[in-house]
């Protein structure tokens, strides 16, 4: 049965989208597998029904509406809490997570719903065209079988005296990261950044503060979000992810970014639970949503009070094992020093380990999803695979039974 994908948004002025970025892209099956031009026909008629049932999961529908914005208790928490000691928070927000208890869906750590529908549907999608197997389009460039994102959001000028610190530990493992700042909370090292940037590093805008103020009501967003949006792309930030994960997909739709990294693909003990069930990107508006598919280091060390290798590991592994991205959210304030640093070092060593992956900046990402998003696949006579358009000298046609998530 068909699952209704619209969501119900608020009005918001249309002024706030200043340029955004074009090419809204497609969120159905036949476009996330891309799958050879001449078979579209046929699988036509579950095609739109695909894209209702994959943005049930992507948008949070599964959800009751007033769980997909912030929850009011927040407002009363963001008065008083500048006011508690970070040591004294921690452990009242991690109180709070196991009085609230946990939703019976999506699971944590690990949510194979969307997963085993794309599967369900490809296989589906063979028998309606009489086939045993077929090419699609590889979900990374160059033949790569899976996505390392690493990713930062940075608290306080605590986090911001430990990058570069963490930069050199990313370096010594071939990576480079992306790290995101709350414009107006604290004075930002602006000559630093310009450092990191020469080096290979990405910057995105973490909103304004953690005031909460962004998505709390229509006013406070269309008076903030001008602002947001001014200052970010004076400083050249193509990226946002919203602070504290509060969203509203509606509204971070109308933001004029590139991409958006404020959804998980389960996260049950944020302010603002839920979950986009996905370890892929996928279209927001005019924007490309990058989920975060590791469990946040906040998550792990103040609220859960585990150590987070146990946790990354086997994460890693099962999106490694599916082809998909994994895209770490790790806070420089958290994890910048001493044993955290020493865990955040375990990771990216498993992380270099991983074979023909594929490791990536946001923007990276961002770019290459809108150019699979427009390619065609076509597959002559004789049975060998092309692919047309901008990007595809790095797109390579693979067989479906080469892909773990198809099996």
């Amino acid at each position: 049965m068909a699952l209704s994908a619209v969501i119900e948004a608020d009005p918001v002025s249309s002024a706030l989208c200043d340029q955004p970025p074009s090419g809204a892209g497609h969120n159905d099956a036949f476009s996330f597998w891309k799958l050879p031009h001449d078979w579209k026909s046929a699988l036509e008629s579950t095609i739109a029904e695909s894209k209702a049932v994959a943005e049930y999961y992507l948008f949070e529908e599964y959800l009751a509406r007033e769980d997909r914005r912030p929850p009011s208790r927040m407002q009363a928490y963001y008065r008083i809490k500048n006011l508690i000691p970070a040591v004294l928070r921690h452990r009242l927000n991690s109180a709070a997570v196991r009085m609230r208890g946990r939703r019976d869906f999506p699971h944590w750590p690990f949510e194979t719903a969307l997963t085993d529908y794309w599967r369900d549907w490809m296989q589906l999608s063979l028998r309606s065209v009489n086939a045993t197997d077929g090419w699609h389009i590889g979900f990374w460039p160059d033949g790569l079988k899976c996505c390392i994102v690493l990713t930062h959001d940075v608290e306080g000028p605590l986090g911001m005296s430990r990058m570069e610190r963490m930069a050199d530990l990313e370096e010594r493992y071939n990576f480079r990261s992306a790290w995101n700042l709350p414009l107006s909370q604290y004075e930002i090292d602006w000559k630093l950044i310009d450092r990191l940037r020469l080096r290979g590093f990405e910057f995105g805008a973490h909103g304004l503060c953690h005031d909460g103020r962004l998505f709390r009501s229509e006013s406070d967003f269309s008076a903030l979000a001008p602002i947001l949006q001014e200052l970010a792309h004076s400083h050249g930030l193509s990226g946002f992810r919203a602070p504290s994960t509060l969203r509203r997909a509606e509204w971070i739709g109308k933001l004029s970014f590139d991409f958006d990294c404020s959804f998980s693909d389960s996260d049950p003990y944020e302010p603002q639970p839920g979950g986009t069930c996905s370890v892929f990107p996928f279209f927001l508006a005019n924007l490309v949503e990058l989920p975060y598919t590791m469990p946040q280091d906040h998550t792990l060390i103040h609220l859960l009070r585990r150590s987070p290798t146990q946790i990354w590991a086997p994460k890693a592994r099962w999106i490694e094992s599916l082809g998909g991205m994994i895209l770490t959210l790790v806070h420089p304030d958290y994890c910048g020093s001493g044993r955290n640093l020493k865990e955040y070092e375990t990771l990216l060593k498993q992380l270099s380990e991983f074979e023909s992956a594929w490791r990536a900046l946001p923007s990276e990402v961002s770019s290459w999803w809108r150019r699979r998003d427009q390619m065609k696949l076509t597959v002559d006579g004789d049975g060998t695979p092309s692919i047309e358009g901008p990007g595809s000298e790095r797109a390579v046609a693979r067989m479906l039974s080469s892909e773990p998530l198809a099996r």
